[in-house]
């Protein structure tokens, strides 16, 4: 029992310092004209080891290493906020924009990915593990340059009060077929470094799978989460709810794509999608307040955590790290721009999507931590990624801000 209140007292305290840096620090962004997602994303930063480590060691060894509950809560939260992703998603939009999504997907990543692998194909063997490993290194850069951060990018639109313009659609729409590009091209990668090559019928496989999925759920997805809601409704029970059943089909969902050797974000934001026409204001409200408020600020907080800084303030590394952010940067903007000539979209409505697709924050601090953990990415090589994710978020809700401004009130024009 003594065991068991020790690990609660932990994981409450930890929790508590991560949330109230985390709510500090938004309110803080907020008020200095950021979204309060950036305040959030530098609180791993805040109290990790690269600045409170160093002053109040005993109150980072608190959040430091990471404590298995508190990841666990990190991860959930990045299930709801791709659920949350899901029920902003308007379908009817999403047909209507085909054409300028697949075309601006194609573009942004296809371009930083072909960079981001030259990038890792020519930097020196001393940023690799072994100079064996340069292929397996080369696709792990390009895979976490070339995504897009749906949660960030939702969490940014949401705060920016962007995400009903058509725009704000066309952004999110296009970062979720990024981000499943990545997933593809990061399971090849892993293949290649787990076993030396590629495994063309494990790909053929993951594919395969992903198409059965996505039509199972397009089928029958509907007439289960509208019969569960009807259920709902027809009970009038207090703990059976909309807000319950969004919980249930979120998780659910999200287990099943596991189960399936899919990622758990793709079921969350399916789930998202599947009950977004159900969701009654206050469901809504307080779903989006429950993320928001809790589990959201937990996973972008813990993010930063587990790096420490100390090691790029060399001159070769930090010039690594300013090559690594400008072939990010200007690899996804030129991506952008190209997609872009196939489609009608104006200057500034290309603008706000180079804008909005530059952040990376959640997916690319999935492959870092992955390729840190098969062995692929060197410590140093790991701090620059997850370096350059916590910048591009950061720069990305000001600079957006700017753009919308500049939009007609409908978000988009008429001919895109």
């Amino acid at each position: 029992m003594a065991v068991e209140s020790g690990l609660l007292l932990t994981f409450l305290a930890g929790l508590t310092l991560v949330l109230a840096a985390a709510h500090t620090l938004g309110t803080v962004a907020d008020r200095l004209g950021f979204a309060p997602v950036v305040g959030e994303l530098l609180t791993g930063l805040v109290l990790g080891p690269s600045l409170l480590g160093l002053v109040a060691p005993n109150v980072t060894s608190i959040v430091v290493p990471v404590p298995d509950r508190l990841a666990a809560l990190a991860s959930l939260g990045l299930i709801l906020l791709l659920v949350l992703a899901g029920t902003e998603v308007n379908v009817q939009t999403v047909r209507r924009y085909v054409r300028p999504t697949i075309a601006l997907a194609t573009g942004a990543s296809a371009v930083p990915f072909l960079l981001g692998f030259a990038l890792g194909w020519v930097l020196p063997a001393r940023f690799l593990v072994t100079p064996e490993q340069r292929l397996p290194f080369a696709l792990f850069l390009a895979t976490a340059l070339s995504i897009s951060a749906v949660p960030v990018a939702v969490r940014v639109l949401i705060d920016l009060d962007a995400m009903d313009q058509t725009v704000g659609q066309l952004t999110l729409t296009v970062a979720v077929v990024i981000d499943a590009a990545g997933w593809i091209a990061l399971t090849i990668a892993s293949d290649i470094a787990r076993v030396g090559q590629m495994n063309p019928l494990g790909v053929g496989r993951t594919l395969g799978v992903l198409a059965v999925f996505v039509v199972v759920v397009v089928v029958l997805g509907p007439r289960i989460v509208g019969t569960l809601f009807d259920v709902a409704s027809a009970v009038r029970s207090p703990v059976l709810t909309g807000f319950s059943i969004v919980i249930v089909v979120g998780l659910g969902m999200a287990g099943a794509s596991l189960a399936l050797g899919l990622e758990a974000v793709l079921g969350a934001f399916l789930a998202g999608v599947l009950v977004r026409n159900r969701l009654d204001t206050e469901t809504e409200r307080v779903f989006q307040m429950v993320t928001l408020g809790l589990f959201a600020p937990v996973f972008f907080a813990t993010a930063g955590l587990r790096v420490d800084l100390s090691g790029l303030f060399t001159l070769d590394t930090l010039l690594i790290v300013g090559i690594t952010l400008s072939v990010a940067v200007l690899g996804k903007a030129l991506g952008v721009v190209l997609g872009a000539t196939f489609t009608d979209l104006t200057r500034t409505e290309t603008i706000c999507l180079a804008i909005g697709l530059n952040a990376r924050g959640a997916m690319e601090l999935v492959v870092a931590a992955l390729g840190l953990a098969i062995g692929i990415l060197t410590p140093t090589i790991y701090a620059v990624i997850v370096l350059v994710a916590i910048v591009t978020s950061v720069m990305t809700p000001p600079l957006l801000r700017r753009a919308l401004s500049r939009l007609p009130e409908n978000g988009m024009s008429e001919t895109a």
